[in-house]
């Protein structure tokens, strides 16, 4: 009796570490896309503090609106670089999830096709098992062989 082996158990290994890769990479993208929203966030405020400061009841001349101007202008051109950066990422994190998709797709192919290869195993020994217990039951009822002198 032999024991369960599947012949492309190391191309399973290796869709297997196919799919933990594109897992991975997929995480990295989202740590991405998570720090260009926290980026995002942090230049809104800085935008709204800077409003608010002028907006406080203290006296406010022209040099400190044109700075806050300045201020403003350089925030939103960053606003922009942050959302053209985070667009690029949400696209990369989509063509990450189409691989990833495949990567669990082909594995599971394979996890699917290996159970059934042990299923047909299993029937095959059970099989074996089955025309050996009958021959051995036939064995018992066999009238004993009678030497010849």
């Amino acid at each position: 009796m032999t024991t369960f082996s599947f012949r492309l158990e190391r191309v399973l290994e290796w869709r297997l570490a196919q799919l933990e890769l594109a897992q991975t990479a997929l995480s990295r993208v989202a740590a991405e896309h998570a720090r260009w929203n926290t980026i995002l966030a942090n230049l809104g405020n800085a935008r709204a503090e800077a409003e608010a400061l002028v907006q406080s009841e203290k006296p406010v001349n022209g040099a400190d609106l044109g700075a806050l101007a300045r201020y403003q202008e350089h925030v939103e051109q960053q606003r922009k670089i942050a959302l053209d950066r985070r667009r690029d990422c949400e696209a990369r994190m989509e063509q990450q999830r189409a691989r990833l998709l495949q990567a669990r797709r082909e594995h599971r192919l394979l996890e699917k096709l290996r159970q059934v290869r042990r299923a047909e195993w299993e029937l095959a020994v059970d099989r074996e098992f089955e025309a050996l217990a009958a021959e051995t039951y036939l064995a018992q009822w066999a009238p004993p062989r009678r030497r010849e002198p």
